[in-house]
């Protein structure tokens, strides 16, 4: 089922499946914030997030847009996560319990980012899946460029026993930001463990990613369309952080910039 509720104190979509699963949204930032299934809560938000007022809400799935990280003059992974302007477009609980949001341009966009835009984003419960459709359509007369991510954080028992896994891992090449100044190192594994801070941008590699050891059983992370890179951070061993129970694997467009023409979208 499908239902409209409030979670410290700011309005979310609870997503139920019939298998016990279930999905919490606010629509302050289109902020995915928890995905339960099998029992087990599949994504980590700190003890200290702050929700609404302007603050992006840390942990769950924020979303970056239009930019990534600082890799340009916006406020850091730009301004949609921190946006009370997102509305609920529709819902829907046939084939399966889903939630559209919409963000479009407005005056308050348009004097940090001068563009026109058209932003959806949908959540779609399954019984033992989790499906996220991020639509970018530019409703300007020129051309519309763009960086951005899933930045999601994923809960775990305990970060020293977990496992990443790509096969796409194995020889390549990956922006080591952790470095001073960041540089470029060749992956020998296809297999990332995390026994330090880690701040990787892998471009060029999405596909399917492995979770292993996070909880009983594997969590795998598909990326069908779209975002053409993956990153991954960690913060280890900043307690504050809470750093041993999640570990970000985010679905990104981080290295190279999305151009849309007038009328084009992109989905990822």
């Amino acid at each position: 089922k499908v239902e409209q509720t409030s979670r410290n104190g700011l309005p979310a979509v609870l997503l139920t499946h019939a298998s016990g699963s279930s999905a919490l949204i606010y629509i302050y930032a289109a902020h995915l914030a928890s995905w339960v299934c099998g029992g087990a809560e599949r994504l980590f938000v700190s003890s200290t997030a702050e929700y609404g007022g302007g603050k992006a809400i840390r942990g769950g799935v924020p979303v970056c847009w239009p930019q990534f990280a600082g890799r340009g003059a916006l406020p850091k992974h730009g301004f949609v996560r921190t946006s009370d302007k997102w509305r609920v477009l529709r819902t829907s609980t046939e084939p399966y319990p889903c939630v559209v949001l919409e963000l479009v341009d407005d005056d308050e966009t348009r004097r940090l980012f001068p563009q026109p835009f058209k932003l959806q984003y949908s959540v779609t419960l399954e019984d033992d899946r989790l499906a996220t459709d991020f639509c970018v359509t530019n409703t300007d007369s020129k051309p519309l460029s763009f960086t951005g991510a899933l930045h999601t954080y994923w809960s775990c028992d305990d970060i020293d026993k977990v496992a990443i896994k790509a096969p796409a891992f194995a020889g390549a090449t990956y922006l080591d930001k952790m470095q001073s100044p960041p540089a470029d190192v060749k992956s020998a594994s296809d297999t990332i463990s995390i026994g330090a801070p880690v701040d990787s941008v892998y471009a060029g590699v999405s596909g399917d990613v492995v979770l292993e050891g996070a909880h009983a059983s594997p969590l795998t992370i598909k990326n069908s369309v779209g975002w053409s890179d993956t990153v991954v951070w960690s913060p280890y061993g900043d307690e504050g952080m809470g750093y041993k129970n999640f570990v970000c694997v985010e679905s990104a467009q981080a290295a190279t910039p999305v151009k849309l023409e007038p009328g084009e979208y992109w989905t990822g």
